[in-house]
């Protein structure tokens, strides 16, 4: 050990003298370096024992250049594995990209993806500059002000110079710092874009007095960007300190005039950001808890009365507060900082948490109803409003009236349509009598409204999709699952009152039979609950259609000709998708030819949350036979939690909100695989803000056919 340290003092000490005559202008000469013995430093063998047969080093184990080899080696070898996985995950990242492009190019959707892409990378932009200039720029400004000063000794040896190194680390970490800040601007995008294209609400919180669009738009911005910028000032205020750190190592530190004026800058601007803070905590007021032992959220009694007195109080204790950080840079005395800032925190207990406490514990809690009641009446609205229930008609029905047989005669319609079946056990019933094969399957029962001879019945239909898990194990080859077994194949349906006397369904659709009065002239189903699955169209071989009776081994065999297949016809594009799905035979195949289409995300949730991950989907889509095709219709809402004084549900799929519109239908071609979004409820103002984000995704409902327009 003392011979690594006698080495190193000496290595500092050469490097000083050098630095010393290159400031002072005279030449260095290096002093010759002394050999082994005279360093004290224990030869190393080559590893034979005496007389070149053992091991025998004459000094202790793993000392001298050698023993550098292995940590070297491992370095080399860790970096190497770190730099192999950063490109595999690069090269990963853009396969993906690139094929999703192509996927969106297929669908004529690019521009909503284009339009995500760009929103998230010039949001990283933002993000990143917006922390890395203040960073770099308060540490080089600390760099310039802070008093230089001789170097430091140590054991009589000046040390050299690491303010570069430290300044460079300290550049490395702000780097960083700044990469996450971009990113979380990046996360931000559709809490930017809501902010740019919201418009008013035309309603206001009549509470609070402020419009409901300001809560839904602007308040998440707002809380967004001060939490993004208490971060980046204290990030700035922790760099800017430790770069006079490292200069205090080499002074007698003291705050000059300039250092105190730099950090009060720094801190004045915190404190500003609190108090923009507080206002905000004001407009929050609206989703408080407090009130009726926290069941319901709104601004009770003692948030308007006391808890947003507290925060105007706040507000200005902690604006006065920067203003004296501010002031302080003309005095050397921080008895007024001191004070502002005292007093801050110990209203901040008191005003802001002990007193609200009071009022509520003592004031509202012995008479909570008779003192909420204005407020439970704000509430009450509000949540109407926000579900739309507002305008609801209530009409009362006493339930008198006798049932007798005229009643019935009178409403035959409904009577008619009363359901015999229950989901559950047809779908059972489907599995056994209309699977016709093994790899089908019937994965939901959906009830429907159509004219059947001349008259409006209920129906209850299913797909018959197609399942290559349940495919014979000897039939389940890469060609059998990707090329031939590609689609599911018509419908069976059941009027919901129709019985056999059997006590079986009286089918309108059975088996693979056309039925005039249900016509589908296109039942092959491509897309739908089951196809989760990616395969290839327009191949060397031929695409199994349906089962023929005289060929229980084989069948009817077609091509796909629809529209959203994405070619794959040459090498390049089947590199791509072979890396994406980790699948070799798309590059090897020799069925692949140059006419040949892909079809991926063929299951509705994945192809359709994939368009659009910001509406909220109804958990059962439903098929519906219109315009002699299928397609799946989907319901698809809008949600916030933000809406001001309204009850939030508190389980479920929208658990959390507090604002529901189901404001769009979702069309999905069960043939083609188009994707068409229409807005139901104009008068939605966040699909509204969705629609000047993405102007060609949405469709007015009056876009619709008036046969699918019946069925939704």
């Amino acid at each position: 050990m003392s011979s690594w340290f006698d080495k190193l003092l000496e290595d500092l000490q050469r490097r000083q003298e050098e630095a010393d005559a290159r400031r002072e202008g005279r030449p260095f000469e290096r002093p010759p370096r002394r050999d082994q013995s005279e360093r004290n430093v224990t030869p190393i063998d080559d590893g034979r024992r005496g007389g070149g047969n053992g091991a025998d080093r004459g000094g202790p184990r793993g000392t001298g250049p050698a023993a550098d080899v292995p940590w070297r080696r491992w370095v080399l070898i860790g970096g190497g594995f770190l730099a192999l996985v950063f490109v595999l995950g690069l090269l990963g990242g853009i396969v993906n990209l690139v094929t999703d492009i192509m996927w969106y190019d297929a669908l004529e959707r690019r521009d909503v993806l284009t339009t995500r892409l760009w929103a998230q990378v010039a949001l990283f932009g933002i993000g990143f500059m917006a922390m890395l200039i203040p960073a770099l720029l308060s540490t080089w400004i600390a760099g310039r002000i802070a008093p230089q000063a001789p170097v430091r000794q140590l054991g009589g040896l000046e040390l050299p110079d690491a303010s570069r190194l430290i300044a460079v680390a300290l550049v490395v970490v702000a780097v960083l710092l700044a990469l996450g800040s971009g990113a979380a601007w990046s996360g931000a995008w559709e809490i930017i874009l809501l902010w740019l294209n919201g418009d008013e609400w035309g309603s206001v919180d009549p509470t609070l007095g402020r419009d409901i669009g300001f809560y839904i738009f602007d308040l998440p911005f707002w809380r967004f960007v001060l939490g993004w910028a208490s971060t980046t000032l204290i990030v700035v205020g922790l760099l800017t300190a430790a770069t006079y750190a490292v200069r205090a190592l080499r002074w007698q530190f003291h705050l000059t005039a300039p250092v105190r004026a730099h950090l009060s800058v720094i801190g004045a601007l915190l404190l500003g950001v609190i108090a923009a803070g507080y206002q905000l905590d004001i407009a929050e007021l609206a989703y408080s808890t407090r009130s009726i032992g926290g069941s319901v959220q709104m601004a009770g009694y003692t948030d308007m009365n006391a808890q947003y007195p507290a925060f105007m109080i706040l507000t200005g204790v902690a604006l006065i507060s920067a203003v004296l950080l501010l002031l302080n840079t003309f005095f050397r005395t921080l008895w007024m900082l001191l004070l502002a800032v005292g007093a801050w925190l110990i209203l901040s207990v008191v005003v802001g948490g002990l007193y609200p406490s009071f009022v509520q514990r003592i004031q509202v809690e012995p008479n909570e109803l008779t003192v909420e009641r204005p407020y439970l009446r704000n509430h009450l609205e509000a949540t109407r409003a926000a579900f739309g229930l507002d305008e609801v008609e209530v009409r009362r029905f006493t339930g008198q009236q006798p049932l007798t047989r005229e009643v019935f005669d009178n409403d035959e319609a409904t009577v008619n349509n009363l359901r015999l079946w229950d989901y559950r056990p047809l779908l059972t019933t489907f599995g056994q009598q209309q699977i016709l094969r093994q790899y089908y399957r019937f994965a939901d029962v959906d009830i429907d409204r159509y004219e059947i001879d001349g008259e409006q019945r209920q129906i209850m239909l299913s797909a018959r999709e197609l399942d290559v898990e349940r495919l014979a194990d000897q039939a389940r080859t890469w060609t059998n699952e990707r090329l031939v077994f590609t689609h599911g194949y018509g419908i069976t349906a059941v009027p919901v009152d129709a019985v056999t006397p059997q006590g079986q369904p009286d089918y309108l659709v059975s088996g693979l039979n056309p039925e005039p009065r249900l016509p589908v002239e296109e039942p092959r189903i491509y897309f739908g609950e089951v196809t989760d699955t990616y395969v290839v169209t327009n191949t060397e071989t031929a695409e199994f259609d349906y089962p023929l009776d005289d060929r229980p081994e084989g069948g009817a065999s077609t091509v796909w000709d629809g529209s959203t297949g994405v070619d794959v016809g040459n090498p390049l594009a089947r590199a791509l998708f072979a890396m994406r799905f980790g699948d070799l035979n798309l590059m090897i195949s020799d069925q692949i030819t140059g006419e040949s289409e892909i079809l991926f995300r063929r299951e509705l949730t994945a192809r359709v949350e994939e368009i659009a991950p910001f509406l909220f989907y109804d958990q059962d889509p439903y098929l519906v036979s219109a315009d002699d095709r299928l397609v799946w219709v989907w319901d698809a809402y809008t949600a916030s939690s933000r809406y001001p004084s309204a009850q939030r549900l508190a389980e479920g799929r929208f658990a959390g909100a507090n604002y529901v519109r189901n404001s769009v239908k979702v069309v999905v071609d069960a043939y083609e695989g188009t994707v068409d979004f229409y807005i139901a409820d104009e008068t939605d103002p966040i699909v509204a803000a969705y629609a000047d984000i993405f102007p060609s995704l949405f469709q007015p409902i009056s876009e619709l056919s008036p046969d699918l327009e019946a069925h939704l």
